[in-house]
């Protein structure tokens, strides 16, 4: 959720976040009493001369990375539909549904930050044509194992576990990139709110088109085809990112240590607070996908009903993303991140009990709206607030708790479904992260009611 983006204030104004020395690159001690002074003042920027919902698009390099992006992620979601039957297939064990996940977080969380202070000091641009090339290769070798009459070898589930390791190694330098290369593409600080916006909306797009084209293709050619076309998907963005106009690149002569985007959070109450929600989202609540191969064996609907499942989550998602390009500048920040993180909590907890397939279905498409209300919302605010020297490393911070701590929770929530039976494992995380919701409001609360008095006792004693 971003803040009114056609107020100038609300990216040009300095944010509080940015330490004291971040102009000269260095690390300071950050001001919290400006920062809550800033974010109530961006609350109350009235969103009457908010942006066109397509926006982001009129820019030429934005709108060629969106389209390619688009192409490329619906791919990706075919292979990770095709991924999880397979390994279903296979093992029958939702437990090694969730080691594949795993497998991706060990070397991501290895790497991600050295990934985010590459992305300080090199061009993204060429970062992300690199990290996409061996993304299409390993998509092709997956394709190749994953044809019996072709394969040099039996598919067995560790060579998947291996390759998403594999893969685990190229998103630790991909994602830190891809999340700060958005304030390459566009030439207006103004339009940073709708462009992220629009970048959820072309995510859930994917996630749409990309497991229905997986069922038809799932159910006709085989897994081995989805894995293919994903392969192929790749040329669209590795194009894309190829046709940019984009300045030189001029590496810069310092950009401080790997570290300091840590270091920047830890300083800022207000964004070491969204961090810690979506490291609860990630690990209790947004790997629910884990499970959806045994949902579907649950309610016998198979292949097909797998993929609506995941079309109906991302359906939701997609109008969550439509509204935030939309109507973001009209909706409050807390109540967007907070809310948006409370509703996906009890949208689950509702999940748990349900029986007819149509009402999961339903609540899948609620739940999918909230996760992107929220995750959008945080994303927005803490790409407004970082400074730009250190943008790489702190989305690499941002990029390690969603997508390393995501993978983690695919095992834990894994193992719990074996333990607790799914629906079990569902209502237990759901209602941990609710109640960690809750507190992390109750904290952000304290925090600005403490601030607003200090701001009234230094009044008082100016007046005197």
């Amino acid at each position: 959720m971003s803040e009114p983006l056609d107020a100038g204030a609300t990216t040009e104004m300095p944010s509080a976040s940015v330490t004291d020395a971040d102009a000269s690159g260095r690390t300071g001690r950050t001001d919290h009493m400006q920062q809550d002074e800033i974010d109530a003042a961006m609350e109350a920027i009235p969103g009457s001369q908010q942006l066109p919902l397509f926006y982001a698009l009129r820019f030429r390099n934005y709108k060629l990375y969106f389209y390619g992006q688009l192409i490329s992620v619906a791919g990706t979601w075919m292979q990770d539909v095709a991924q999880k039957w397979l390994v279903w297939e296979l093992t029958k064990s939702s437990t090694w549904v969730g080691i594949v996940s795993a497998a991706n977080a060990i070397p991501y969380v290895l790497f991600a930050i050295w990934g985010g202070h590459i992305a300080d000091r090199h061009s993204r641009r060429l970062i992300l044509i690199w990290t996409q090339a061996a993304a299409m290769v390993l998509a092709f070798v997956l394709a190749l194992l994953a044809t019996k009459s072709i394969s040099p070898i039996p598919l067995q589930a560790w060579h998947i576990v291996l390759i998403s390791g594999l893969s685990g190694i190229v998103n630790a330098f991909n994602m830190p990139a891809q999340q700060a290369f958005v304030t390459d593409l566009v030439e207006e600080r103004g339009a940073l709110g709708n462009a992220i916006a629009l970048n959820s909306l072309r995510f859930n797009l994917a996630r749409i088109l990309g497991p229905m084209l997986a069922g038809i293709v799932l159910v006709k050619f085989g897994t081995s085809a989805c894995f293919a076309l994903n392969g192929v998907s790749f040329l669209a963005v590795i194009a894309s990112l190829a046709m940019l106009r984009l300045p030189a690149f001029v590496r810069q002569a310092r950009t401080g240590t790997v570290f300091d985007g840590f270091l920047y959070i830890a300083r800022t109450p207000s964004v070491l607070r969204i961090i810690l929600l979506i490291a609860a989202g990630s690990i209790l609540t947004w790997p629910l996908s884990t499970l959806f191969p045994e949902f579907a064996a649950l309610f016998h609907v198979g292949e097909r009903g797998f993929s609506a499942m995941m079309s109906a989550n991302g359906i939701g998602a997609a109008i969550a993303g439509l509204v935030l390009a939309w109507a973001g500048s009209r909706l409050s920040r807390r109540v967007a991140i907070y809310g948006g993180s409370a509703l996906f909590c009890i949208s689950l907890l509702f999940l748990a009990a349900a029986q007819p397939f149509w009402l999961m279905l339903l609540l899948l498409a609620v739940s999918g709206f909230a996760m992107i209300l929220f995750g959008i919302s945080s994303q927005t605010k803490i790409q407004e607030e970082v400074p730009d020297a250190l943008r790489g490393r702190v989305m690499a911070v941002y990029s390690l708790v969603f997508n390393g701590l995501f993978s983690v929770g695919g095992l834990e929530i894994g193992y719990l479904a074996g333990r607790l039976k799914p629906m079990g494992a569902v209502h237990l995380n759901a209602a941990v992260c609710l109640v960690l919701t809750i507190a992390i409001l109750a904290w952000s609360l304290v925090d600005k009611r403490r601030i607003e008095a200090e701001e009234i006792a230094a009044g008082d004693i100016l007046a005197q």
